[in-house]
């Protein structure tokens, strides 16, 4: 059931918009007092007991949508004509200013999400933007509610404002290019005095969509992004911090996580688990790309279980085994990372040890042992 429209707006006979507050037992008699919409005569009822309004004085099939509609187009003109300035706020998603440079942005996680961008319809560094607003003028193919230009420059883009009731802009409008401010939904005269108190906001609980605008973005470093670690100790043995660990964040990449270790890479867009999820693609993980990688890049002589061709996934066990614990020993079934420099079956895998250093060098960063 649709909420009923309060009219708490009509206009003179001179065609000047009237509030109800404007309205006193004394002078509610001295104007003619007329609807917006339907143009038939209004009176104000100005009881003790309800919120004013107006009424229209004989029954009439004048219809409260088409009321806000006209009363919005009226208020937002009149605002725009009359003040100084016209605030709109865009809220977008804002990448961090490293984007460039940095080896581990990424589009989804690198971004400070929901900032507020202030601007003004009107004024651009003291300069003026916009200072028409015309009703319901055609523009080629469209007629938009309000149009927005600039009466010194003719060829400065229009801004179009649509005023959404009950029906959405059409798809080929918002796809024409032009910069279209959509109100959201309004069903009462509060949801227009939002826009007139606040301006235009874009935001969850804002009151327009905007669109086909491109606004200059804010220079952010964003420094909160968790980054992926891998650590080499002396002893051989590798760790791996993943990213959802929150351990090391991207204003970390330049600062080792252990004093003793004896090289630590940053590691770019990994998140593969150890256990089953690489076992048949040839998809190295974290540890092995990063063992593999100080093999080839820094010629390192490493012996470790994880890049050993009889370590294989087991089904049954659900993890890695050694193949050979049979002949080492029960001790070796599920060796630790190290066993493999006193272990005489070791024998890298050739099927790992085949990716390329060019490969691996996308992935891994070094961290300077400063």
């Amino acid at each position: 059931m649709k909420k009923q429209v309060k009219y708490s707006y009509c206009i003179n006979e001179n065609n000047q918009l009237v509030h109800i507050k404007e309205i006193t037992n004394e002078t509610r008699h001295n104007h003619k007092l007329l609807c917006l919409e339907c143009g038939q005569e209004m009176v104000a009822n100005l009881g003790t007991k309800k919120a004013w309004y107006f009424s229209h004085k004989a029954n009439t099939a004048c219809n409260g949508e088409s009321y806000l509609h006209k009363l919005a187009k009226r208020k937002i003109r009149e605002k725009f004509l009359s003040s100084d300035s016209f605030p709109i706020t865009f809220t977008k998603n804002v990448p961090c200013n490293q984007k460039d440079t940095c080896p581990f942005y990424h589009d989804s996680s690198c971004k400070t999400i929901g900032v507020s961008i202030s601007r003004d319809l009107k004024i651009w560094k003291d300069k003026t933007l916009y200072d028409t607003c015309q009703e319901e003028c055609k523009v080629g193919e469209f007629r938009p509610d309000l149009l927005l230009s600039y009466s010194k420059e003719p060829e400065r883009p229009l801004i179009f404002i649509e005023i959404y009731i009950s029906h959405k802009s059409e798809e080929s409008k918002l796809k024409s290019g032009y910069k279209i401010i959509e109100t959201t939904q309004l069903r009462s005269e509060d949801d227009i005095e939002d826009i007139i108190s606040r301006g235009f906001v874009e935001e969850e609980r804002g009151n327009c969509i905007l669109h086909n605008f491109n606004p200059e973005l804010p220079s952010i470093k964003k420094d909160d992004v968790p980054i992926e670690r891998f650590v080499l100790f002396k002893n051989g043995a590798a760790r791996v911090y993943k990213a959802h660990d929150y351990i090391v964040y991207c204003e970390d990449l330049h600062r080792k996580l252990h004093p003793d270790s004896a090289y630590e890479l940053n590691l770019k867009e990994f998140g593969v688990e150890l256990w089953g999820e690489n076992v048949n693609n040839n998809t190295l993980n974290s540890y092995e790309s990063g063992l593999i990688y100080l093999i080839k890049k820094k010629g390192l002589s490493i012996k470790n279980c994880f890049l050993c061709k009889y370590r294989k996934y087991n089904d049954a066990y659900d993890r890695f085994i050694c193949i050979r614990y049979k002949s080492l020993g029960p001790n070796f079934k599920f060796p630790k990372q190290t066993m493999a420099a006193n272990c005489h079956y070791y024998e890298l895998d050739p099927d790992k040890m085949n990716h390329p250093l060019s490969e691996l060098e996308k992935i891994c960063s070094e961290v300077e042992n400063t």
